[in-house]
């Protein structure tokens, strides 16, 4: 039974918490919707969330000016991650890149300003 509504357009995409989205995360290899459906109680739809947004995040990060952008230090993979399990997707079911680094710059800003 599933208490997240299914996703029919890019904007329906529900945000997760890091959490969910980074329990055994392993960018080289999605695991199978059974598995999903398990790790969220059998909630179908959030296990399809769940791999929506793996999927606009690998997209994401197989862009080579990406690569560059995380090499140059702007923000770490786990900011990353964090920012994919609730950011917004544009009508292409991604993450528009600019905007999505622009977050995760601000993300690393905030958390080091706590920490300072």
């Amino acid at each position: 039974m599933s208490e997240t509504p299914f996703p029919t357009k890019p904007i329906d995409v529900v945000a997760l918490t890091s959490g969910e989205f980074m329990h055994d995360l392993d960018m080289d290899h999605a695991p199978s919707l059974d598995v999903l459906c398990r790790r969220f109680g059998h909630d179908a739809n959030r296990a399809i969330v769940w791999l929506i947004r793996f999927r606009a995040l690998r997209s994401w990060s197989a862009r080579a000016d990406m690569a560059e952008w995380l090499n140059a230090g702007s923000g770490t993979a786990r900011e990353v991650c964090e920012m994919a399990a609730s950011f917004e997707l544009n009508d292409d079911w991604q993450f528009d890149a600019e905007r999505f680094c622009a977050a995760v710059k601000s993300a690393v800003r905030q958390r080091s300003t706590r920490e300072s």
